[in-house]
């Protein structure tokens, strides 16, 4: 029987035999074994130190020292091993941005991996599914269609290196390094330092939830097809969502935009197995360990990849996301407690009757008014004060309760607005550059130009043309217009 022990973010298997030693034992022995592998310089002083508990990490459950392992723990089951002194350690020495790290350790309750997928393709993913996936309802698989254009984006990025073509983030640095080349044999390196210099985020890691809603938006992006990720590095990264094998994404650092890159930099960097990941399996641990004790491996990243994992703004999309959702609720519970109110005070839903609403017909208005008739009367649920104010001496009720669809309907009408912006923002991609596949005809057969920057005219971005014809030469620099003659 062998159980996984975790001191300090590392992770130890402890061989127990047939499971008969206690809880205690398996502390105290994976305290030894952590002092030995660190060596002269180990943080843990053998003796001085004391378990404050010993935890299984699916679960949280704490355990008796006194209990056998074979009592409480299956084999190949995983604890963590929480020290008087760990209680104070921390992730960041800036006592405003502190953050323990056993705080996060297990989730609260049984974790159950969902059974059922949903696909993704790029372009249909709704804010409740992202919610969804938030809350681990579901696994994710990509649409066949996805493959297909993943598959076909990064043979374009293979073309260009192939050609030695000098395009920008695949052959080139990034920002005031545009202009400057990277040998061949420099290119992966470049996307590595590029994940690891923008991973520079502070504050508290987003919970798991939110860090799944983050790499889940991010993988449908990638799934567009636009990013020039390859097909094999896209399913790794879904296999790694799949597991529940979260990256540690500070809270504080972005910039939005296509400038959430130091969450997605972060994200990215647990999936090269560097900093800290967690997973409901194994709590908080080095990256690598954790992908290892899921049976997977870092992602090997290849030209332009690293930039595609971090070019976008699916931090606070997928944030905006679940806000919307929230709003929506919460919104729907208003108008449930305002016909409560009016039936309490017993109001009459007069002022809500069709007729009356089409004199001023917003659409949340008029969906609000509907949904209070419906709450306050209808044939299944008839009200039973409608029949007091037949003869009542009431004139009307109060203005609160009479325009509650024109109070309630605006905050409706900006849900709606908002869900909108939201649920295109997560089917969009803001890659820089971007593969687009678009067709030109050229001497009576179709031509595909499939790969081309944004362009900075004047100060604005401007997609890119399907000829120089059709943007004003004397704004291009003599490298934009050579990269605009190989398109053609």
């Amino acid at each position: 029987m062998k159980v996984s022990a975790r001191v300090r973010g590392e992770w130890l298997q402890i061989p127990c035999k047939d499971g008969k030693v206690n809880i205690n034992w398996l502390g105290g022995e994976a305290i030894r074994r952590f002092h030995k592998l660190q060596g002269p310089d180990s943080s843990l002083k053998i003796g001085e130190e004391q378990i404050q508990e010993i935890r299984k990490t699916k679960g949280g459950a704490i355990l008796d020292p006194d209990d056998l392992v074979k009592d409480v723990l299956d084999d190949n089951d995983f604890v963590s091993i929480i020290l008087s002194s760990d209680r104070t350690r921390q992730i960041t020495n800036n006592p405003e941005t502190a953050v323990n790290l056993e705080e996060y350790t297990t989730m609260n309750g049984k974790y159950e991996p969902p059974e059922e997928y949903i696909f993704l393709d790029g372009n249909t993913l709704s804010t409740d599914d992202l919610v969804q996936l938030g809350k681990s309802r579901y696994k994710i698989k990509l649409t066949n269609e996805a493959e297909q254009n993943v598959t076909k984006s990064r043979n374009l990025i293979d073309k260009i290196l192939q050609e030695n073509k000098v395009v920008y983030g695949i052959t080139t640095g990034f920002g005031n390094f545009a202009r400057t080349t990277i040998p061949i044999d420099k290119l992966e390196e470049l996307q590595y330092n590029l994940i690891r210099s923008h991973a520079a985020g502070v504050g508290r890691p987003l919970s798991p939830e939110k860090t799944r809603m983050l790499l889940a938006l991010r993988i449908n992006v990638l799934a567009k097809g636009y990013s020039g990720i390859s097909l094999a590095t896209l399913k790794h990264i879904i296999e790694a969502f799949n597991a529940s094998c979260l990256s540690l994404v500070p809270e504080q650092g972005s910039v939005g935009a296509s400038g959430d890159l130091a969450p997605l930099a972060h994200l990215a960097l647990g999936l090269i197995g560097e900093g800290k990941m967690w997973s409901p399996e194994t709590g908080w641990g080095e990256a690598k360990y954790v992908l290892e004790s899921h049976e997977l491996s870092p992602i090997r990243l290849s030209a332009k990849e690293g930039i595609a994992l971090i070019n976008g703004t699916q931090l606070i999309t997928s944030l905006g996301a679940e806000a919307v959702e929230r709003s929506n609720l919460i919104a729907r519970q208003a108008d449930v407690v305002a016909a409560l109110t009016l039936e309490v005070l017993k109001g009459t839903s007069r002022a809500f009757d069709s007729d009356v609403q089409m004199i001023r017909p917003h659409k949340g208005q008029i969906a609000v008014a509907k949904r209070l008739r419906a709450l306050l009367h209808s044939d299944t649920y008839p009200s039973q004060i409608a029949e007091s104010h037949r003869f009542c001496n009431r004139v009307q009720d109060a203005y609160t309760l009479r325009c509650c669809p024109q109070v309630h309907g605006i905050a409706h009408d900006t849900i709606e607005f908002v869900h909108s912006v939201i649920t295109t923002e997560m089917n969009s991609a803001t890659d820089n550059p971007v593969r687009l596949v678009l067709k030109k005809r050229a001497n009576g057969k179709l031509k595909e130009i499939v790969f081309r920057s944004f362009l900075q005219i004047e100060g604005k971005l401007f997609p890119p043309a399907i000829s120089t014809e059709n943007i004003p030469q004397r704004f291009l620099t003599s490298s934009q217009l050579r990269f605009m003659s190989w398109l053609q």
